[in-house]
């Protein structure tokens, strides 16, 4: 039997539940440095992002905020709840799929018992039946093996399936260039998924809105906008054909920066498409008159890809944070997120350092929410709301290694149909799910899986733990102080500093029976 915690009535933040209506925008493996707040430079300049600017300077901007976990589906699931990946084990939790037989309550259905009308559109991965596990209403893709073909030939709805047949994209080439410039001559021709997500997220909030107009004690809503962008994707026919590039209807202002690769341009393009589709949902709560009653966040699943063909050095997409998705380090794990609520959350840049699983608790502390006890997360409503909050005691994820090494000349990194990593070498087409420039040995090493701790300003980084799978005490730990060193740069390990934060770390990894296990790896 599940015990449930009232929120609302031991939380000192808000006696009566706030109750607003609530979005959730979430990017898939968008850099830290990809939103022009956020400090960024490059040769190439700066990717065009006007409406997140926006929406950052009347909202609340996060520095030190955190995405699950440094991939997609595990870092979807501390984010439904509430669990970091240390107790994934304990909780019976895979990492990558929920079903209805877990019975695991999801932040949705947290929603849902608590008076909310739900609708989850675009990538619902991990959860595999979204009616049943919190959504009132769900348009998108349930399979992660398909949610990156941007041009499918089906999407799912309600309880269902591939039960919406895209007509048009039938007629796409199989083949990725062909594809690509079919798309791109006649984008009107062809169903692009990040179109229907965010069609079907306005038009939803509209019918929500129309059929509460005349009730008494209208329903507050949550809806979860899902984009499968910029997560490289496939052209052609999706897992048959791996992500081959980031696709996009059109290059627009990117189209003249013809000295870029290919890839670079679309990457530069699909991130301003994204950040017109978040300027089209504000101005539609704007619109119904529903601003100063909505919250809003953006936030990314994890750090900057490097997949597809894509360079996330090129547009310094991680602001120069070392790593990227797949590593332990800042790049992989801290997420551009900005909360925007006019007349609530004041506009401010905030270091309130938190993570995907302290979603749940708070959404709960705002809506009179009831949550399990035991859960990972605390609600960050104080700080929301401009009132000293105390830190959290730490932060935790799970992975294996550091990032992916450097790949021999013609080869580039995919996202296989599991979610692992497919490497594919350009000239013959052949692919490979080992590392194509490191031998067997090392290969073995990679899989041995670690984990990184933030504590305060320390951080520690172990890229592959102990025995039994558990933090030890005699972990190889690189320490780090992000209050003066963010880019990780110096290992303080050996220092006096190092070693009090490694006692540090270890006292809480003591008392916490985490495991260090790796998922969707």
């Amino acid at each position: 039997t599940t015990v449930l915690l009232t929120i609302a009535a031991v939380a000192a933040a808000s006696v009566t539940p706030l109750r607003p209506n609530m979005v959730w925008i979430m990017a898939d493996d968008m850099g830290w440095g990809e939103v022009g707040l956020y400090p960024s430079t490059s040769p190439h300049g700066r990717i065009s992002t006007p409406n997140l600017d926006e929406f950052g300077r009347t909202g609340m901007v996060f520095r030190n905020a955190y995405a699950g976990y440094t991939v997609c589906a595990p870092s979807r699931t501390t984010l439904m709840t509430g669990y970091h990946s240390g107790h994934f084990k304990r909780e019976g939790l895979s990492g990558t799929v929920i079903t209805p037989s877990q019975k695991v309550l999801t932040t949705a259905e947290m929603l849902q018992r608590a008076g909310y009308a739900t609708a989850g559109i675009g990538k619902l991965a991990p959860l595999s039946d979204p009616l049943s596990q919190g959504f009132d209403h769900f348009m998108g893709q349930i399979d992660q093996a398909l949610c990156h073909n941007m041009y499918p030939r089906f999407v799912d709805s309600g309880n269902a399936t591939k039960n919406v047949n895209l007509t048009g994209n039938w007629g796409i080439p199989s083949d990725p260039q062909a594809a690509r410039a079919a798309c791109m001559a006649h984008p009107e021709r062809f169903n692009y998924t990040v179109d229907i997500t965010l069609h079907e997220s306005l038009d939803w909030i509209e019918a929500h809105t129309t059929k509460q107009a005349n009730v008494v004690s209208p329903k507050p809503f949550f809806l979860y906008t899902s984009f499968t962008v910029p997560h490289a994707g496939g052209w052609g026919h999706a897992p048959a054909t791996p992500e081959s590039g980031a696709p996009v209807p059109t290059d627009a202002q990117y189209a003249s920066q013809t000295s870029w690769p290919e890839v670079e341009r679309d990457h530069a393009a699909v991130i301003t498409y994204l950040d017109s589709c978040v300027g089209q949902v504000v101005g539609k709560l704007s619109e119904l008159g529903l601003e100063d009653s909505t919250m809003v966040v953006f936030a990314s699943d994890n750090g900057a890809h490097l997949e597809g063909g894509h360079d996330y050095k090129f547009f310094n997409s991680t602001g120069g944070l070392l790593g990227h998705k797949r590593s332990l380090f800042e790049g992989g794990v801290r997420s551009p997120t900005m909360i925007r609520w006019p007349g609530t959350i004041l506009p401010a840049v905030s270091d309130f350092a938190w993570a995907f699983w302290d979603v749940m608790p708070t959404l709960a502390d705002l809506a009179g929410g009831e949550v399990p006890a035991g859960i990972d997360g605390t609600s960050i409503l104080p700080t929301l709301l401009g009132e000293n909050q105390p830190a959290k005691p730490y932060l935790y994820w799970t992975w294996r290694g550091t990032g992916v090494p450097p790949l021999p000349e013609g080869w580039s990194l995919h996202q296989g149909p599991d979610g692992t990593e497919l490497y594919l070498e350009a000239g013959t087409r052949m692919t490979s799910k080992r590392h194509p420039g490191l031998g067997k040995e090392h290969n073995n090493l990679q899989m041995s899986s670690g984990y990184g701790i933030r504590v305060g300003d320390m951080k520690g980084v172990v890229p592959h733990c102990g025995g039994n799978g558990r933090p030890s005490a005699r972990d190889h730990v690189q320490v780090f102080d992000l209050s003066k060193d963010p880019f990780e740069t110096r290992n303080l390990a050996n220092t006096t500093q190092g070693k009090a934060a490694k006692a540090q770390f270890w006292q809480v990894l003591s008392g916490i029976n985490a495991s260090c296990e790796c998922y969707q790896c």
